[in-house]
């Protein structure tokens, strides 16, 4: 059961990696797109687009999800590699979860607080 449950969070961890470098890049030459647009403007990082894609709610999401993911699977692969304790490895594991919960249920109502046009 310790092997597949490793395993499983290094799939996770192995899925997620590469999307959360293409949006974090994507965030970063957005956010250089709205500070300095003509230098950015060549790769196609105007102010009005670096401004849509730095503030798109999707983007900001699938984002927090997948650094949860990213977070907790990494966290719980480290744990089952390292902790041999048990009462330490479920507190840690539990930790973790609740790192990725929090994580997401904040993201979760605040993004549909700017759905429902709460104010700012």
């Amino acid at each position: 059961m310790r092997v597949r449950s490793a395993y499983t969070w290094l799939r996770i961890v192995e899925v997620t990696a590469i999307p959360i470098s293409a949006l974090l890049a994507l965030y970063v030459l957005s956010g250089y797109g709205m500070v300095s647009p003509g230098v950015t403007s060549v790769l196609g990082f105007t102010y009005r687009f670096s401004t849509y894609v730095h503030s798109h709610p999707v983007l900001r999401y699938l984002t927090t999800v997948l650094v949860a993911a990213h977070g907790c699977g990494g966290f719980m692969l480290l744990v089952s590699r390292y902790v041999r304790k048990p009462i330490l490895k479920h507190a840690l594991s539990a930790a973790a979860l609740v790192y990725a919960v929090v994580l997401l249920t904040v993201s979760t109502l605040v993004e549909l607080a700017l759905m429902l046009g709460m104010p700012r």
